[in-house]
């Protein structure tokens, strides 16, 4: 797999607010909802540029509450 510069620079992105994030909470034992949609676009962010997907059921149903697996992994099951 290889990631485009673009992708690095929204991963370092990502990576420093989530920084940001850890030591508003370490400091004042808080946080901001803000924070809450900024850990939601990093979730998307992982989905779509490292290829996570939802695992299935026997029914070919996504699994949202399970832990998430490779996309390609799904593919093959």
């Amino acid at each position: 797999m290889k990631i485009t510069h673009e992708e690095r620079v929204q991963f370092l992105k990502a990576h420093n607010e989530l920084k940001d994030m850890l030591m508003t909470i370490h400091e004042c034992s808080d946080l901001w909802i803000s924070d809450v949609r900024k850990l939601e676009s990093l979730e998307h962010l992982l989905h779509n540029t490292m290829k996570f997907v939802p695992d299935t059921d026997a029914e070919g149903r996504p699994k949202y509450y399970a832990d998430y697996v490779l996309e390609e992994l799904e593919e093959k099951d």
